[in-house]
């Protein structure tokens, strides 16, 4: 079987041409730069960038998979949640050619398909997972790959979101995760004392709101380097989603625990999820550094779930975008 999976949530176009066991024959992604310029997406610009860029992609990933989409089994594309105006342009592409080809279509919950980047690697249930990311930061309760529940998310910004405003505090390029990640490895994480908001382990909640106004202030003072206020951040935030993310574990017995989005590219909660879960005896399963990032590869195989649990699974055309999800208990498919 052959999948082709497309990836346009935000600001990256992403496709990936999928085998049967979730492995990815071919795969780009194209980042639109542009954006470093405004301190952050502009959802106009995205949406028009993926018109232009996206129709090219998906030839170049279909030559290098040496394959036609006349060949594609199954098509499947974000539908949410995401920018609408970007969405529209990949969920669009991939419903037309499904129809074109007379080939099934599915279209998948973005928040699912970060967490299905796992599906092919020996997770054994039940599992926690972490999803961390510029959009989101969320606890789930994994019974099994059909049976995922929120255990709680953030009531204010996401952690990616407040990496990127920090950075932007300090001047530092967008997105800012990964410089501010660098930027601490010179640092003293106890340089400075900043708050945990919510900070009690047992809450499966966050907030980083309070967090990005307590650096601001002490960046205002001028009086700690940029290392030093990095590297205090950094732990700041690595701590509350490990701790919490640990106590869930621990609470529920899982025998496994799970991180995606691209928070988890951070070096510091790789190597704190790793020490932990290790001397628990706990298995942790983090993406590889390209695919903590959007990526269409979690794309295809969070459809190659939704058709292992129903070989007849697949959306109708009138299935739209949504920029935002409420739900409780989270599926690959959106209808």
């Amino acid at each position: 079987m052959k999948l082709l999976a497309v990836e346009s949530s935000c600001d990256d176009s992403a496709v990936a041409v999928l085998d049967e066991y979730g492995n990815a024959t071919a795969e780009l992604v194209s980042s639109q730069l542009i954006h470093s310029t405004h301190g952050g997406v502009v959802p106009e610009i995205a949406s028009r960038l993926h018109m232009t860029v996206l129709p090219g992609l998906i030839e170049k990933v279909l030559k290098i998979a040496g394959t036609t989409t006349h060949d594609i089994d199954v098509f499947a594309a974000t539908a949410g949640p995401g920018l609408t105006g970007s969405l529209l342009v990949g969920l669009s592409w991939t419903k037309a050619a499904a129809f074109a080809v007379g080939k099934p279509f599915l279209g998948i919950n973005h928040l699912a398909a970060h967490l299905h980047i796992h599906y092919n690697s020996a997770v054994e249930f039940p599992a926690i997972a972490l999803l961390a990311s510029g959009g989101h930061t969320m606890i789930f309760h994994m019974l099994s790959w059909e049976e995922c529940f929120l255990l709680g998310t953030t009531r204010d910004d996401a952690a990616g979101e407040a990496f990127d405003k920090t950075a932007k505090l300090m001047g530092l390029e967008y997105p800012g995760g990964k410089a501010i990640d660098i930027l601490a490895e010179k640092g003293n994480p106890d340089a400075v004392t900043l708050p945990s908001p919510l900070g009690s382990r047992k809450l499966p909640e966050f907030s980083f709101s309070g967090l990005k106004t307590a650096v601001r202030l002490v960046w205002e003072r001028g009086d700690v380097s940029p290392e030093n206020l990095s590297a205090s951040f950094r732990k700041t935030v690595c701590d509350l989603l490990v701790s919490k993310t640990m106590y869930q574990a621990g609470r529920l017995k899982a025998k496994s625990v799970l991180v995606a989005g691209g928070v988890s590219a951070n070096s510091l909660l790789r190597s704190i999820f790793s020490f932990e879960c290790g001397r628990r005896g706990i298995s942790v399963f983090l993406p590889e550094l390209k695919h903590t990032m959007d990526n269409a590869v979690m794309v295809g195989r969070a459809a190659l779930s939704a058709l292992d649990s129903d070989p007849f699974a697949h959306s109708d055309y009138s299935c739209n975008t949504f920029p935002r999800w409420h739900g409780k208990h989270l599926s690959p498919l959106s209808m």
